[in-house]
């Protein structure tokens, strides 16, 4: 993963700095929520962008990097309402906003980072990419219920799916997609290396210990529960299959070869 964070180190360096900027008041909540933007992140969905427009030799520029950070809020506030919903003490780590403060306290702290989401969309003044994150969020909100009130019941695949494209998959695609529509590639082909990729990052997910453990406590059943574990290993194997043809379209060079070791982290 490192060798292949360095292809977009500099944009991800400052992403970092961006969002480490944006909260700058002395309340020891903003404090918090500083340090919880600050800890230690892949930055995946960023870094998956940077690496597809620069494989289609688009330079990354303000306005790309402005979208980047709004996603990365997006991201960190669902994180915020996760925690509530799934009643985590520990994130990445550190213990969780909502038993450092509350429940509550953490709720209105992911509301305030989607707030900073769309001042910085707003930055953009393209009404297509913000259509395509208000689309995103809402999607998310609604598949989270979906999964909510799914709890203690084996869903079938297609809910599964269903909600994988909603909560993982959707923040994936708007993020590239909408980066797409900024610096004029393929939208259509961004979206669907998007959508692939956001469904076979939740199958691994699901399958990591950490998920697991949160997963039968919170009696939210996944892949494994509905097909089996042989079954849902060849259902990620045909997920990276096809992944691997949508980068065999892409150009190649140094970045493709990045997002294809990414991909080998999947197998």
């Amino acid at each position: 993963m490192e060798k292949v964070k360095q292809l977009a180190e500099d944009e991800l360096r400052a992403i970092d700095y961006e969002l480490n900027e944006l909260i700058c008041a002395e309340e020891e909540i903003y404090k918090e929520l500083n340090r919880f933007l600050s800890s230690p992140s892949k930055r995946i969905r960023s870094m998956l962008v940077i690496l597809y427009l620069k494989t289609c030799g688009i330079k990354i520029d303000e306005n790309i990097l402005n979208l980047l950070v709004a996603g990365e809020l997006i991201h960190n506030a669902s994180l915020l309402h996760d925690d509530v919903i799934d009643c985590e003490k520990i994130r990445r780590g550190q213990t969780t906003i909502g038993v450092k403060f509350s429940p509550h306290v953490s709720i209105l702290s992911g509301d305030f980072l989607l707030s900073l989401a769309t001042e910085k969309l707003l930055l953009l003044q393209n009404w297509e990419v913000i259509s395509i994150f208000w689309e995103c969020t809402k999607k998310m909100s609604q598949a989270e219920l979906k999964q909510y009130f799914l709890r203690g019941q084996i869903p079938k695949l297609e809910e599964y799916i269903e909600i994988a494209e909603g909560k993982t998959a959707g923040l994936f695609m708007a993020m590239l997609t909408g980066a797409a529509v900024l610096c004029g590639v393929d939208k259509s082909a961004a979206g669907r290396f998007a959508h692939i990729f956001g469904i076979l990052f939740q199958l691994k997910n699901d399958s990591e210990p950490n998920s697991e453990k949160a997963d039968i406590r919170n009696s939210v059943f996944t892949a494994k529960d509905i097909l089996g574990i042989e079954k849902t290993c060849s259902l990620k194997d045909n997920y990276l299959r096809d992944l691997r043809r949508e980068v065999d379209r892409l150009p190649n060079n140094v970045y493709r070869h990045g997002l294809e070791d990414l991909l080998r982290l999947y197998d």
